[in-house]
């Protein structure tokens, strides 16, 4: 029976009947004068046989070279960004990652006083807690489309635009809404090691920046690394070290992108390690959508106005009391009266 069913599913079934047929019409013995012609049947048929077994024998060989190859591409495929893997392993003909200058949005998260904390965890839990949240953020990066670049210990680095494009626009908002669902995620993962018996509840900061970089190849003949360079990669990095407890800081060009669907607060001016003159940044709340809140935001450099008001919270006969109540000071700073 179990032949019977593994034979119905042989790919070979068909020429295997037909050598059954051809072994019951040899059995009749001599046919007239066909003597001859069955001579030169046999032989054929010899031959077909043997085919056959070395069609099965390359077939097998092939299977199992073929299984080998899917083992290799899903390892490979655990140490490059999926869009990378999906770039070098299904575009027809020759695939070459070029160096070349293009406007990304780069991202940069690290767990705020991590070295602090794992200074007094075994290497096997720190491992294992070190894996599970970077396993987590990576599902979230995936989700997202983003390029994982790296993982530098806690530290995560990645970046829109390459090699997969769609518009500034959407890679700045990719970005950011990739790193709103990463803050919203950690408030799960810190009740998760609260129960798992961690003291310190763990945090992370981001920072996020837009500019041209420069993607490609970079290395030596033996070893390659397909990675970006350029101001914006520092400059995310310097605001993600700036930025305080779960807060996440973009860069004035990426708040650009945006400004009307991600809520920030007011500007601010810091100053960075390697860059010479201050950078604005702005630290994002929430996506306009996820709150029916009822703000207006007034900004004019020109005219020294930046103002942010949220009607959810203050009425419009208490704003303009306020506004009435407020004394203008020598400085020209308004004081309440």
């Amino acid at each position: 029976m179990n032949e019977e069913r593994e034979r119905d599913n042989s790919i070979f079934a068909k020429e295997e009947d037909i050598l059954k047929t051809a072994e019951a019409l040899m059995k009749q013995g001599r046919i007239g004068n066909l003597e001859d012609l069955l001579g030169q049947y046999k032989a054929l048929l010899k031959g077909y046989k043997k085919l056959l077994r070395q069609t099965k024998t390359v077939t097998r060989v092939s299977d199992n070279q073929q299984r080998k190859l899917n083992r290799i591409l899903d390892r490979l495929g655990r140490y490059v960004s999926f869009q990378l893997f999906k770039k070098i392993t299904h575009e027809k003909g020759k695939v070459e990652i070029k160096t070349q200058r293009k406007k990304l949005t780069v991202f940069f998260s690290d767990l705020k006083d991590f070295s602090l904390t794992s200074s007094h965890m075994e290497g096997e839990a720190l491992a294992e807690f070190l894996n599970s949240y970077l396993e987590v953020m990576t599902q979230i990066v995936n989700k997202w489309g983003g390029t994982l670049d790296k993982y530098m210990g806690d530290a995560i680095m990645v970046f829109f635009g390459d090699p997969e494009f769609t518009s500034d626009d959407d890679h700045a908002l990719r970005c950011v809404c990739m790193a709103i669902e990463m803050r919203e995620k950690m408030k799960d993962l810190r009740k998760k090691w609260y129960v798992l018996g961690y003291q310190e509840p763990l945090h992370f900061r981001m920072g996020i920046a837009t500019g041209y970089c420069t993607v490609g190849n970079f290395g030596s003949s033996e070893r390659m690394d397909y990675t970006i360079v350029g101001s914006p990669v520092n400059l995310a990095s310097r605001l993600e070290t700036a930025a305080d407890t779960d807060e996440i800081f973009i860069s004035h060009e990426t708040w650009g992108y945006v400004k009307d669907k991600v809520v920030c607060e007011s500007p601010v001016k810091l100053h960075l390690k390697g860059f010479h003159h201050q950078i604005r940044a702005h630290k994002v709340l929430y996506l306009r959508d996820e709150k029916q809140t009822n703000i207006i935001s007034l900004d004019d450099e020109d005219k020294g106005v930046n103002l942010k008001i949220d009607f959810s919270r203050i009425s419009k006969d208490e704003l303009v009391e306020l506004i009435e109540n407020l004394d203008i000071t020598k400085e020209g700073r308004p004081e309440p009266g």
